[in-house]
């Protein structure tokens, strides 16, 4: 279903879930429970709600992966859109970390989330010599889902039979984020919903399932409560909550024009969230001296970071374009 500007109100509405559990996420500061000691760690409900924020990156993925592979870019396609994610990449540790956090603000803490922008920009070359090579295209996609996904499930297995495991797992490993491809593609070839909404709900919670079991899991053998979010993003459980929350709402029709309005107009400014978000997250918690919130006013930031941004995003391209135009307007 499209709007009035010609989007598909569905992968905005994906993206709009997505970016929230993002800023939901690195807002933080929530109640997560604590190891007590000889007792066994139990995921809570804040703990629970937080598993949904390990679809977050990979239903980003999968909505590229339905955009841009239909379209068979060139290579030197492909490249530009790398290009422009290193762009970004560079603008947003440098200027947004370096020269407004550190410099302006005394801000110390690290943007790690630019990570995204440079597996981003590997996954557009990647996809371009796999679609060109179908069997390794099949190659490269089996062994990625037999490894990070499948290996991940199997260390799970190993820590459910023998809690006491003398093995020691540094976390899961990801594969230099060449997982990502898997969910780029998953995205393509879901992108017409060809699963029931019986079989969608079935994906969501038996992904939830996982997820927490892992929590459990590796709280009690690590003893320190496990995030549960960035390190799911090459496991089965995140795989499949990503798949079912994507088959639900990829087809989605929206019969309120003015809800239908908002969410695609927070979707098509997605990338301006994900960009200036932990800013604002630094500054909230620089003013406010909080570092903690409960799930109500996480809730509410979140809300207001996402829509405060998405007009500061639009704004800003309004700018730009103008200044583009009269730029060259002035040469012509």
């Amino acid at each position: 279903m499209r709007n009035n500007q010609d989007r598909i109100i569905g992968y905005d509405l994906i993206k709009t879930f997505a970016i929230f559990m993002i800023v939901f996420y690195h807002l933080g500061g929530i109640d997560f429970g604590h190891i007590e000691a000889g007792a066994y760690y139990y995921p809570n409900f804040n703990k629970f709600l937080l598993s949904f924020c390990s679809s977050s990156v990979p239903l980003f993925l999968m909505v590229h992966g339905a955009l841009i592979l239909p379209r068979h870019l060139s290579f030197w396609e492909s490249f530009y859109k790398a290009f422009q994610m290193l762009i970004l990449f560079l603008f947003g540790k440098f200027v947004l970390q370096y020269l407004i956090t550190e410099k302006c603000f005394s801000i110390e803490d690290k943007m790690v989330h630019f990570w995204f922008l440079g597996t981003l920009g590997m996954v557009y070359l990647f996809s371009y010599f796999l679609n060109r090579i179908k069997w390794l295209r099949i190659v490269c996609l089996s062994f990625l889902l037999f490894y990070p996904f499948l290996f991940n499930l199997f260390i799970d297995i190993i820590l459910f039979l023998e809690p006491n495991h003398n093995v020691h797992f540094g976390g899961h490993d990801g594969f230099f984020t060449l997982y990502a491809l898997v969910y780029f593609y998953l995205g393509f070839y879901f992108k017409d919903n060809n699963i029931q909404p019986l079989y969608s709900y079935l994906l969501i919670i038996l992904g939830l399932l996982l997820i927490n079991l892992e929590v459990f899991l590796l709280s009690n053998y690590y003893h320190v409560v496990y995030d549960g979010v960035n390190s799911e993003f090459p496991t089965i459980g995140a795989l499949l909550l990503s798949l079912g929350i994507y088959c639900r709402f990829v087809g989605a029709k929206i019969s309120y024009h003015k809800i239908q309005n908002i969410i695609s107009f927070i979707g098509s400014n997605t990338l301006g969230i994900y960009m200036f978000h932990v800013l604002i997250i630094f500054l909230i918690r620089k003013y406010t001296l909080c570092e903690s919130f409960n799930l109500f006013y996480s809730t509410l930031f979140s809300c207001s970071i996402v829509i405060f941004l998405a007009f500061f995003h639009n704004i800003l391209k309004s700018m730009v374009r103008s200044f583009i135009s009269y730029v060259i307007r002035e040469k012509n």
